[in-house]
């Protein structure tokens, strides 16, 4: 289905002693996002410890996407979504039976007195309305940062501006970054409603030619892009969760690499997708049912009929003994 990549380099991980650090920290945080001042700290306090001192120096940024990862992980196994899909591999739709039909728009819950609002392709921007709390009625939404073109969640909308090429942007601020890191960005380019972590059951819905969200880990970062879906490599589901495997090309340098589903963050238009692969499952299921209902009635009708022909014989028998 493809080739890993081949640059050679060695993709950064943290260690167990500094994963089981951060995630006391994010408890103890109530999985919220903590602030760039405790995540600058960590950096460095994870680049002077005895395994990494002289050798690789830990960014923040490593930092914040493991936190961003981890709350996404937390996230996607605590919310019920609204459509649930057996996780077995071998239910098979074709692609185009779902791609091409329409999808609905998205309507975001505006908060009241909140700041003047912004049209955004089909929904509204509120400043001051996104990432202040665990309401889920409010959209969340994610921006490309024009530093590294990556993806980032935002934490907030501060002001809006109308350019004179009538283009329109938005200030953001993103979700544990502070003021030095907020950026004016173009609203119908660089902002959009947040792509959704991946169920092991949901894999069924990633197809190739797919937009996706891809974490693309290297050597020095490990942040989220763009990428699109080439192949998707199924297999069988176990206790682990989902094995399947998917080669995607990165949108920002055109590099491939084959990804497992942890990595994968599918896009809010793909939920009409899975209502439908859910319907299909479901009639499927009502079919088989129906035939299993419809067998078990033609076995006891045709026992019954045995057992009533064998009721004259017996008396029969009873009239020639007496």
């Amino acid at each position: 289905m493809g080739r890993p990549p081949s640059n050679g380099a060695p993709s950064f991980r943290f260690t167990a002693q500094e994963v089981v650090e951060m995630e006391a920290i994010l408890q103890d945080h109530n999985n919220t996002m903590p602030a760039r001042e405790l995540l600058d700290a960590l950096a460095e306090k994870f680049s002077n410890s005895e395994e990494r001192k002289g050798k690789m120096m830990v960014q923040m940024k490593q930092v914040w996407n493991w936190f961003q990862n981890k709350r996404y992980a937390i996230r996607a196994k605590s919310t019920k979504p609204p459509v649930k899909l057996s996780a077995s591999p071998n239910f098979q739709i074709e692609p185009n039976t779902v791609r091409n039909v329409p999808q609905p728009v998205a309507t975001a819950v505006v908060a009241p007195n909140a700041a003047p609002a912004v049209k955004l392709s089909n929904f509204t921007l509120a400043s001051g309305s996104v990432g202040k709390g665990p309401d889920a009625s409010i959209m969340e939404f994610e921006a490309k940062s024009s530093r590294d073109g990556a993806w980032y969640d935002v934490a907030n909308f501060l002001s809006h501006r109308h350019l004179e090429t009538g283009d329109l942007e938005a200030l953001v601020r993103f979700s544990g970054f502070g003021v030095d890191e907020d950026e004016w960005l173009n609203i119908r380019k660089c902002i959009r409603q947040r792509s959704l972590p991946c169920e092991a059951s949901e894999c069924v819905a990633v197809l190739p030619g797919d937009l996706i969200l891809c974490f693309q880990e290297g050597k020095e970062q490990a942040l989220y892009y763009d990428a699109h879906v080439l192949d998707a490599q199924r297999r069988r589901h176990d206790v682990r969760g989902c094995r399947c495997r998917f080669l995607v090309r990165y949108d920002h340098d055109e590099s491939e690499e084959i990804v497992p589903l942890r990595k994968v963050c599918r896009r809010p238009e793909t939920d009409h997708r899975l209502q439908q692969l859910h319907a299909l499952k479901d009639a499927a299921a009502q079919v088989a049912q129906q035939h299993l209902q419809r067998a078990s009635g033609d076995s006891m009708n045709g026992a019954t009929g045995a057992q009533q022909g064998q009721i004259p014989a017996t008396l029969q028998k009873h009239q020639i003994s007496s």
